[in-house]
């Protein structure tokens, strides 16, 4: 009878136990950390703001310089921002996104490719060049997504908040162009530069498909209040500075002529006050099933995850996790057994992995 009950406590407490959460920095201090690509089930690349390159072990944290890295415009919120990944006919191709020297003191948002040898970057060529050129160290957007053929790129508005409402001119708008740098037309607006797919952003710097109903989701930064969540279609208006839940910083004062209007697109989701969110993926692992399809993402001002669950394209609730145990989350992604790595932007930041 008492091997009996010892065996059904074992059965028992092997259904119930469930495996901590463990979070485990894997560099030194790095500063000002920006942007992950998931190189294979192993490795990692992470961009520094200042134009530095790593690739990354997650599993024995050894860590390395890239070179042949761009010259970046490293001022203020510029520098080297976000990168994608991908391989193509057996070529390790790397999609960087920064700010690009125009003059001594002015910039603009380009997107370069390279070939990934030997922790060397070789074969550089230019895929878009912003029209803007602004000597503002604000709002460059700057993430990356790619699909099938194309890449899709964020642009903030760099300060200059009308140009978001002028189809002549890239800052505020979502692009889409081809990886191999041709030209491509959207036929997003008429009489539009033909790189726009959507207009009416502030500074969006958080942008993931769904994949499983191909769908482009971006969220962006709002002023004092009106974060968004958007989903992305083309030829769509989001309303910066238009319609907003924006507020003035400092003084609250009403900006533009409304929270919705016919012809802008309103968000699936606004969070006021202000989070300034970051980084952001679906979750599709299996290590954490609590964050089975659900979007996670960072904010830097609240210095945690967030963690929102949909329905019908809604968010229907909004969790927190690891508030204050990373510092400002800069990018969030996932590597191929369901872990999460997550990089912190501060001074003494540094790559993390989230697993059980």
């Amino acid at each position: 009878m008492n091997i009996f009950f010892y065996f059904l406590i074992f059965i028992l407490f092997s259904f119930t136990a469930q495996p901590q959460t463990k979070l485990e920095k894997l560099t030194s201090k790095i500063s000002n950390l920006w942007g992950i690509a998931i190189l294979d089930k192993n490795e990692i690349l992470v961009t520094q703001r200042s134009g530095n390159l790593y690739r990354l072990n997650v599993f024995n944290k050894n860590i390395f310089k890239i070179e042949g890295t761009p010259k970046v415009y490293n001022s203020g919120q510029g520098g080297l921002l976000d990168i994608a990944f991908e391989k193509d006919n057996n070529v390790n191709r790397v999609y960087l996104c920064f700010s690009k020297f125009i003059t001594n003191n002015k910039s603009s948002t380009a997107i370069h490719s390279y070939n990934l040898k030997n922790d060397k970057l070789t074969n550089e060529k230019v895929i878009f060049v912003s029209n803007k050129i602004s000597s503002s160290g604000r709002h460059f957007g700057c993430r990356l997504g790619i699909k099938n053929k194309y890449i899709f790129a964020t642009l903030g508005d760099r300060g200059a908040r009308d140009d978001s409402q002028n189809y002549k001119n890239h800052s505020g708008a979502i692009i889409k162009i081809l990886k191999n740098g041709n030209s491509h037309n959207n036929k997003a607006f008429k009489n539009s530069l033909p790189e726009i797919f959507s207009v009416g952003h502030r500074n969006p710097q958080g942008l993931s498909f769904d994949l499983t109903k191909n769908i482009l989701w971006a969220h962006e930064h709002g002023p004092q209040g009106g974060d968004e969540l958007n989903i992305i279609l083309k030829g769509k208006n989001y309303g910066w500075p238009k319609v907003t839940f924006g507020k003035e910083y400092g003084s609250g004062r009403k900006i533009g002529i409304g929270t919705t209007l016919p012809g802008y697109e309103d968000p699936k989701y606004v969070w006021v006050p202000s989070i300034a969110p970051s980084g952001m993926i679906f979750y599709r692992g299996s290590m954490f099933p609590e964050f089975k399809n659900k979007i996670i993402l960072g904010s830097l001002k609240f210095k945690r995850l967030h963690i929102l669950s949909l329905s019908d394209n809604k968010v229907t609730n909004e969790q927190n996790s690891l508030e204050n145990k990373i510092g400002r989350i800069r990018d969030i992604e996932e590597i191929s057994d369901g872990s999460l790595i997550i990089i912190n932007d501060e001074y003494d930041g540094g790559v993390y992995r989230l697993f059980k």
